[in-house]
């Protein structure tokens, strides 16, 4: 049996693209509920913060611009960086962050570390906003938008990675995207492979390997999970509550289980965990196990 290669948890703890403050809390959450301990027990784990807690802060986003685009840039140069140092030593990168733009940082690191992996897409939405079309300019609704480099994106975030765009969209299936979506019209017309999260639900071990296959190349593939995929009511974490939509924790298990598992797993981002919605420590813990059970 090939040996479980070496972890590197990777923590951006920031809020600073979110649409309010909670997310920089993840980190320490997660820790504090016994995370790299738990990891612990089946392979080896060194920690590394990748930077102290970036909060929220109010105010407006330039036109064209996302907010505070240099706070946000300069995490995820620090992810990018970590990612790449990680891959290149042959071990392999857990981020948790942070938003679902800290996912910019993962890919770009592969990049500058030389790979071209394919990204699996876990996640409620598809993230297609831009500046251009969303004027708050919160960056996290528009993390996989940057990685695909779609007109309109902001040129700090843009500028974190090595080429440009970081993946083509025929290396990205999204997977678990909720029936209601207000970027389908943009995933349609970019030709996004999309995996609804009806048909997940039918068929979780299907679904995960089916993504596995189709994001797979040479170097791989990343997995971005972002919680707002589990229902709110099931695991009350999401950033952004969504109710009756998503999937039941045990689903969205055992899509990550089988991705993990694959030989061609390559990295994983973590985010939207904003530990402020949990009613008790108990729900931390939950994702805890989840989280887990699926690298173990």
């Amino acid at each position: 049996m090939t040996p479980l290669p070496p972890v590197d948890l990777l923590a951006a703890p920031s809020s600073a693209a979110a649409h309010w403050p909670g997310q920089e809390r993840a980190w320490a959450a997660l820790a504090t509920a016994g995370l790299p301990e738990a990891l612990g027990r089946s392979r080896e784990v060194a920690v590394r913060e990748l930077f102290p807690p970036a909060r929220w802060t109010a105010g407006p986003a330039p036109a064209g611009r996302v907010r505070d685009a240099g706070r946000v840039a300069a995490g995820l140069v620090a992810v990018r960086d970590a990612v790449a140092a990680s891959l290149r030593a042959g071990r392999l990168p857990v981020v948790v962050g942070g938003e679902c733009t800290t996912t910019v940082g993962l890919v770009a690191g592969a990049r500058a570390a030389g790979r071209e992996p394919g990204l699996v897409y876990v996640d409620g939405g598809v993230d297609l906003r831009t500046p251009a079309d969303n004027p708050t300019g919160v960056a996290d609704s528009m993390a996989l938008a940057h990685v695909l480099a779609l007109d309109g994106c902001d040129p700090d975030l843009l500028a974190v990675g090595p080429v440009r765009p970081l993946l083509a969209v025929d290396a990205v299936v999204a997977v678990g995207v909720r029936a209601v979506e207000p970027d389908a019209t943009t995933a349609r017309r970019i030709g996004l492979a999309v995996t609804p999260a009806g048909a997940v639900a039918a068929d979780p071990d299907g679904a995960a390997a089916a993504a596995a296959r189709a994001a797979g190349r040479d170097d791989g593939f990343l997995v971005h999970l972002d919680v707002d995929v589990v229902e709110f009511l099931d695991l009350p974490l999401a950033d952004v509550p969504d109710h009756g939509r998503g999937l039941p924790l045990g689903t969205v298990a055992a899509v990550l289980t089988r991705l993990c598992a694959d030989p061609g797993l390559r990295g994983l981002c973590v985010t939207e965990v904003n530990p402020d919605h949990a009613p008790g420590p108990d729900d931390v813990g939950r994702l805890v196990a989840v989280l887990t059970a699926a690298l173990g």
